[in-house]
């Protein structure tokens, strides 16, 4: 549906693309290396890496959005671009730091890990004519791809060894959910609408409901949406995070049978019908264990920032 919220991000690869922020404190660059973005704890994060990570990035978004999108303002006077430099500068610190860490823990990735997690890697470049060009433009080579590999390997394994070693305690987590009661309400809304582009249509259309005319037919006959005239408007059932946030407020804001007022949308004018609301509170037995592996998460979450707190880090802050 065109309502629903979409994954706007391309993944290529994998272990290079994943994106995981981190506030981490600017420093001087008096230190850095003429050839690196970075020093962390001593050890530099060279230039060359992060402009061939970056080049990654910088192909996905352009495969799924167009070259444009790159320069366009966020709306806080910084391009995209601008704003995935420092987002990738932050990711690569954060790794390294962690990446330290696990070295002090005796964590590492062997030979045959790094080349069982190439493999698919060589399968998809020997596939994808456009994508070999762009690696040998980039100098995307195997030392660089495999270096990316080992590093999400110690990534992953670090994180499951600082979890595993982890206890909550079942008190924790029963006083997690007794803290936090709308967590664990489920809410479904079964709805129809009507959109339409203009607000006067929209006016016209909820004023023939008032009247009593039925919103099936009035769907049929006014909604501009694809199909709409089919399904009579049916959107089917949707939970809290489906629907764009003006739409979602209406819709759940409504008890069976209610019709909203006129909603606006970035799609344009809806008039919401809801048909059917499910409510339901999870009891604590059903989802213990998830809150206790939440938990650890949160503690790891802790502990990765207090890592980086603890670090020395220089960025360079132009580059």
């Amino acid at each position: 549906m065109p309502l629903k919220n979409s994954k706007k991000f391309m993944v290529v690869i994998a272990a290079v693309l994943m994106i995981a922020l981190f506030f981490i404190g600017c420093s001087s660059t008096a230190k850095i290396p003429q050839d690196a973005v970075a020093v962390v704890n001593g050890n530099s994060i060279s230039m060359g890496e992060f402009e061939k990570t970056l080049a990654l990035q910088r192909m996905s978004y352009e495969a799924q959005f167009g070259a444009e999108i790159l320069i366009q303002d966020m709306g806080t006077g910084v391009t995209l671009l601008e704003s995935i430099k420092k987002q990738l500068l932050d990711k690569i610190v954060s790794d390294e730091v962690l990446i330290q860490e696990a070295r002090k823990n005796n964590i590492t990735a062997t030979e045959e890990e790094i080349q069982a997690a190439y493999e698919p890697y060589l399968v998809f470049k020997d596939q994808n004519e456009s994508f070999q060009q762009f690696a040998e433009e980039n100098n995307i080579d195997e030392a660089y791809m495999k270096q990316q590999i080992e590093k999400d390997i110690i990534l992953h394994k670090y994180r499951d060894f600082f979890i595993e070693n982890l206890e909550i305690a079942e008190e924790a987590a029963e006083a997690y959910y007794n803290d936090n009661p709308a967590f664990f309400i489920q809410e479904e809304v079964s709805a129809r609408h009507i959109l339409v582009e203009e607000l006067d249509t929209a006016k016209e259309v909820l004023q023939k409901i008032e009247e009593g005319e039925d919103f099936i037919a009035l769907a049929a006959q006014y909604s501009t949406e694809p199909g709409a005239a089919e399904r009579g408007g049916d959107l089917g059932y949707f939970g809290r995070g489906e629907m764009v946030t003006e739409f979602e407020e209406a819709a759940f804001a409504l008890e069976p049978g209610e019709v909203s007022d006129i909603v606006e949308t970035r799609f344009g004018y809806h008039i919401i019908l809801v048909e059917d609301v499910i409510r339901e509170t999870q009891k604590y037995e059903d989802v213990k264990l998830y809150l206790i592996e939440f938990l650890k998460e949160q503690e790891y979450q802790e502990h990765v920032e207090a890592l980086i707190e603890k670090a020395e880090i220089n960025k360079r802050e132009e580059f």
